[in-house]
């Protein structure tokens, strides 16, 4: 099915980094665009203070080969993944595809299909760079990925070859390679046994990028729109002719439409239930801490993944960004204590000269729900209903991914052929 339309209005339902990326690239086809949110500032949600990392080369999908056996001896209070009971009524039926995606002839296969969207993304979001003077903290000089068991590592390296490399050009570094490259890691050296460095990561401000998004597409003429909920969206004879939005202070008002583009995260499947459409996205938990630095010299420079811990780190200015976990825990947003403790106690293993101020600094922390579907790559394109579009299910490679689907959607809905195959993006897979 395409649908085009031409210079006509479309609606954008989401304003994190998917989103407003999306709105812009909508808005640079020369569309009508208006940006909806429902909330009263950009990026409210996964987007706010997520761990910051753009990563092509590490975009397979969790539930590779064995994941019940690592789910079961890694979940817990104490562990990087935790499901908790009154999530399970919830979670079985996505849970079983999941598991049942899990197969080798079926996981490589999705790997291979994320990793594509992500490596077009980054070449997307660099030429975005280009186009616009943007603000976000930027990072764009790779990361290190980092692994403390050689068994880890060996793992690792089998998985990338079996997926391959289209353009993540990975290159494996030894202990001394790596604490060359990072120095705030000498202190671990001792129990580090290499690393992956990746040339094709960045890191920078989700929140301020996705506001960024929203101002470009801004002064391309778009329309904003915030702290408005959709409580419907409407359709007639099976085409999208707009939206019903309501919001506090203000009586419902219908807003008309030529298409609506969905990209609101964990909220997409509540958005097109109405419409007859299953959107298989499950919220999964994650946690960060951010905070500033009064010593910013003995912070890594480099963002980090710990393997073994499961934690990310990024460098904004003078603020550290902490980041990982994933609780199976409903749409529960509730910041567990022990959860955050958890995440600063892994981060002040992995950087022991920082333990002290992580420690005693005043850490802002915070929870956000990552839109997983059970095969790992998202939901992009049409749908059976003429002018619905979908954006969403990214899990946690929203910003990593973002500027890719934005430029597919938006060649998608103005009737161009898209610059990379869509095997195993869309609703249809």
């Amino acid at each position: 099915m395409v649908n085009k339309l031409g210079s006509k209005h479309v609606v954008v339902i989401g304003a994190g980094v998917v989103g407003a990326t999306c709105a812009l690239a909508l808005a640079e086809r020369g569309l009508a665009v208006t940006l909806v949110d429902r909330h009263d500032r950009h990026a409210a949600e996964t987007s706010h203070a997520n761990g910051g990392g753009i990563t092509p080369g590490h975009a397979e999908p969790w539930n590779s080969p064995g994941i019940m056996r690592r789910l079961l001896s890694r979940s817990g209070s104490g562990e990087p993944f935790r499901i908790h009971a009154h999530a399970l009524p919830g979670l079985i039926g996505w849970g079983l595809r999941f598991l049942w995606q899990s197969a080798a002839s079926r996981y490589y296969r999705n790997a291979r299909d994320n990793t594509r969207l992500a490596v077009y993304s980054a070449e997307c979001l660099r030429r975005l760079r280009e186009r616009h003077a943007l603000a976000y903290h930027a990072w764009t000089d790779g990361s290190l990925e980092l692994y403390f068991s050689r068994a880890e590592m060996d793992h690792a390296l089998d998985l990338r070859d079996r997926i391959g490399d289209p353009g993540v050009r990975i290159r494996q570094l030894d202990v001394e390679q790596t604490v060359a490259m990072e120095p705030a890691l000498a202190p671990v050296a001792n129990r580090l046994v290499g690393a992956m460095f990746m040339p094709l990561h960045e890191s920078g401000d989700a929140c301020a990028f996705a506001a960024e998004m929203a101002r470009c597409a801004a002064g391309l003429g778009a329309r904003i729109r915030l702290g408005c909920q959709v409580r419907e969206i409407l359709v007639r004879k099976q085409r999208v002719v707009g939206l019903r939005l309501g919001g506090d202070g203000m009586a419902d008002q219908e807003l008309a439409a030529d298409g609506v583009v969905v990209a609101a995260g964990c909220g997409s499947p509540a958005l097109v239930r109405a419409l007859g459409i299953r959107l298989p996205i499950y919220p999964v938990k994650g946690y960060s801490a951010t905070l500033s630095l009064s010593e910013p010299a003995l912070a890594p420079s480099v963002p980090l993944l710990d393997l073994e811990q499961r934690i990310v780190t990024a460098r904004f200015g003078n603020r550290l960004r902490l980041a990982g976990l994933a609780d199976f825990d409903g749409h529960d947003l509730s910041l567990r204590p022990e959860r955050l403790a958890l995440l600063i106690d892994s981060a002040c293993r992995l950087l022991p000269r920082l333990a002290e101020e992580i420690r005693s600094s005043q850490v802002e922390g915070w929870t956000g729900l990552r839109p997983m579907t059970p095969k790992g790559p998202p939901i992009l394109g049409p749908t059976r209903v003429a002018g619905l579009w979908l954006n969403t299910g990214h899990g946690s490679m929203g910003w990593t991914q973002a500027a890719g689907s934005a430029e597919l959607l938006a060649d998608l809905v103005t009737g161009r052929d898209p610059k990379i195959a869509l095997n195993g993006l869309t609703l249809a897979g």
